[in-house]
């Protein structure tokens, strides 16, 4: 039986080891803090408030991800949006816009200006690239939709998925979709029309106009706390890995019974041995454990990822006290408006029993690498950005009167152009290394539905099952990202 070690319990992780379990994998997740889940948490208090950690939705964006709901018996437990939350909103002019949701709403949207309409349609009729390199989300967007559609909807787009910067982003590793429409269509509008990308055989990828996204009954954190419960004894909380050790190819000790893998756990005195290691921590954390000298050089790159820093705040009110009807997912605002917060979500708009009857919760999101300097910035300095913002936004008139704050030193990974150098170092390092394997969002997508449809194409390829053993499956997002659900 194939002994197999994984560090970290994340949704990547956690996943990981469910699906190798089922196919006769003794396992062991490893998991150096005392929860599992990762940035998947949730805070709920006596008296009603519910607080996400991290993301706060999943996108179904394959029948994977029903597969592993099924899995866990948790179909009763998952929660759909309420249909009021259909609106999404966007900042123009200092007020909040509906993103409109049809061509004749399109046509009639004070959110772009007449000329930035005329060269959405235009678009079906430009060039598709013809050079190779490695184009910023930026400078893609300008190429075919122009400037005023970059300011507006796409860096209030980017702010709410990665928090980042669209001058920096790679449309091919970041929003591949895109680049894969322009690609296989030579338009984004036309290849919209004539049904999206074009899938592989025998893909389960849901569409995703048609994907939905959901959370469960008692926040997210229930995905990962079920996994964890089922793998029983197999996860080891604070469980710190400080050392990796690779064994020589030839070593046959019987007491080791030829298992390639050695495991140093911090307070253990002695090595754990295994035939397969997955990495499934951050990148960053790599950094933080002994790897073979081969390992080593060629990851020492990958632990610089980007990430850069988000505080989540959120808030409860009276319901009297705000003036807009939260009638929507949320709003995200644009660099160029000049508020001090990335966007909010209408969280409970969104879900049932976030809030105390006749109360709601909003989750306000601050710094990226837009404003890093906010992300650091002390709790009550925060709380008043995020007040003075709601107040113009909302019409605000109240006080919180539950409040939930969550720093993220370094947050999300940034997928930025020449993104495809530490793809190859990956890659190479589980080549040049057997039974060594990487996962997380730094390499297949942010979103929480990347990292479980990567886990279970990781899992497959692991278990060496047929047109599984690439690499390739690995290695930037996934094609339809869903990336709603990564911050937001």
């Amino acid at each position: 039986m194939n002994r197999t070690a994984i560090i970290g319990g994340g949704i990547s992780g956690l996943t990981l080891a469910l699906l190798l379990r089922e196919k006769g994998h003794d396992v062991r997740l490893f998991e150096a803090s005392d929860e599992p889940g990762g940035a998947i948490r949730t805070t709920r208090s006596p008296d009603g408030w519910m607080a996400e950690w991290g993301p706060n939705t999943i996108i179904e964006s394959s029948g994977r991800i029903k597969r592993l709901v099924a899995m866990l018996d948790l179909e009763q437990r998952r929660r759909y949006p309420d249909s009021a939350a259909n609106k999404r909103y966007i900042v123009r002019g200092g007020r909040m816009v509906p993103v409109p949701d049809s061509p004749a709403a399109l046509l009639g949207t004070p959110l772009l200006s007449a000329s930035a309409k005329l060269s959405i349609l235009r678009e079906p009729f430009r060039r598709r690239s013809r050079n190779d390199h490695d184009e910023s989300l930026a400078d893609f967007v300008r190429r075919r939709l122009g400037e005023e559609f970059l300011k507006w909807p796409i860096d209030a787009l980017v702010g709410g998925i990665y928090a980042g910067n669209p001058e920096r982003l790679s449309v091919r590793h970041a929003f591949p979709r895109l680049a894969l429409l322009e690609e296989q269509h030579g338009s984004m509008i036309l290849g919209q029309l004539k049904g999206g990308i074009r899938r592989p055989p025998g893909s389960d990828e849901i569409p995703r106009n048609k994907a939905e996204i959901f959370s469960f009954d008692d926040g997210l954190q229930v995905l990962p706390e079920t996994i964890s419960r089922q793998l029983g004894d197999a996860v080891s909380f604070g469980s710190a890995v400080e050392r990796i050790h690779q064994e020589p190819p030839d070593a046959t000790s019987p007491t080791r019974q030829g298992r390639r893998w050695q495991l140093h756990l911090s307070g253990e005195l002695q090595p754990q041995d295994f035939d397969t290691v997955v990495y499934a921590g951050t990148s960053f954390g790599l950094s933080g454990m002994a790897l073979p000298e081969s390992l080593s050089g060629l990851l020492a790159p990958v632990c610089d990822i980007p990430h850069p820093p988000v505080t989540s705040f959120t808030m409860g009110f009276r319901r009297s006290d705000i003036a807009h009807p939260l009638d929507g997912f949320g709003v995200l605002v644009p660099g160029i408006e000049g508020f001090s917060i990335l966007g909010t979500l209408f969280t409970s708009t969104l879900f049932p029993n976030r809030a105390p009857d006749g109360h709601v919760t909003l989750t306000t999101y601050l710094g990226g690498s837009r404003q890093p300097e906010i992300a650091g910035m002390d709790e009550e300095k925060q709380a008043a950005l995020v007040l003075a913002d709601l107040r113009k936004l909302l019409g605000l008139s109240g006080e919180p009167l539950y409040r939930h704050r969550i720093h993220w030193p370094r947050a999300i990974p940034q997928y930025e152009t020449g993104f495809g150098r530490f793809l190859e170092l990956m890659d190479r390092a589980e080549r040049e290394h057997p039974g060594f394997y990487l996962a997380g969002n730094y390499r297949t997508g942010i979103s929480v539905g990347d990292t479980i449809n990567a886990a279970f194409d990781l899992a497959e390829r692991i278990a060496g099952e047929p047109g599984t053993d690439q690499a390739g499956k690995q290695g930037g997002a996934q094609v339809d990202s869903g990336q709603d659900d990564g911050k937001k």
